[in-house]
């Protein structure tokens, strides 16, 4: 869901404002005093475990000035992954990272520098990705969009560096996420979601490779609900088919 809420930008050059119903060319950035609100449901799906472990992840981003949005975030997708351990584990597992109510959460800076057919929206996040032990870390990269018609396709690469504790797991790493979507009516929009990501001391052969199918609809009342269902590590050298995860979301945008 994150592709299509967050990573869409008007396919006319300029920055006028798309038509509510057109999922894919929304404004990476919100308008001043605009809110936009995201909860999202992220539950394993795996053979004995099932719905185990099972997390309720809020994010909302607020328009504080023209060209400016801030948010703050605790859901997986609000930092392009598919998994389970986003804030807050209300269903733990000792066996995943989502083994404590709460994990830790963001904040996000985006900075709307260019819209049109091509969009680009350079990105901060500052985030606290756990906290036993305490990981805390940055991201410096962009979203980018390229849209034409019904179909467009996102990228939010971004390297995020740690600030302390990197000897416990919290390590610098590389993420590129791809979306693939299509709209394929008013209102509608489906992306298949992959890219590579992988610690910088494993950028060769530790990586790994989502892939998950996302829709989303557009609701009235500004309302959006949407399904990403897919693996974390389906392909590449850490490859995982075992564990699986559905993603369901429902925002409102102001």
């Amino acid at each position: 869901m994150v592709a299509t809420l967050a990573a869409a930008t008007a396919l006319t050059v300029g920055r006028a404002h798309a038509d509510p119903d057109d999922v894919i060319a929304r404004p990476l950035v919100l308008a001043p005093g605009a809110v936009e609100l995201r909860l999202t449901a992220e539950i394993n799906i795996q053979q004995r475990t099932m719905a185990q472990p099972l997390s309720l992840a809020p994010d909302a981003w607020w328009g504080v000035a023209p060209r400016w949005t801030v948010g703050l975030i605790h859901s997986d997708p609000s930092v392009d992954q598919v998994a389970v351990n986003a804030s807050f584990c209300v269903r733990q597992s000792a066996i995943s990272a989502c083994e404590r109510l709460y994990r830790g959460s963001g904040l996000d800076v985006r900075f709307d520098a260019i819209a049109g057919q091509i969009a680009v929206a350079p990105r901060l996040r500052v985030l606290v990705r756990d906290i036993d032990p305490f990981k805390p870390a940055v991201t410096l990269g962009a979203l980018v969009r390229w849209a034409h018609g019904r179909f467009a396709i996102t990228s939010d690469p971004y390297a995020r560096l740690p600030l302390a504790n990197h000897a416990l797991g919290n390590r610098a790493a590389l993420v590129l996420p791809v979306w693939l979507a299509v709209q394929p009516a008013a209102g509608w929009a489906i992306a298949l979601h992959t890219g590579y990501d992988a610690d910088f001391i494993l950028l060769r052969d530790g990586g790994r490779v989502p892939v998950a199918l996302d829709v989303t609809a557009r609701l009235a009342g500004g309302v959006d609900v949407g399904v990403e269902a897919g693996w974390g590590a389906l392909l590449g050298p850490q490859h995982d088919a075992k564990h699986g995860t559905v993603m369901l979301a429902a925002g409102w945008r102001s």
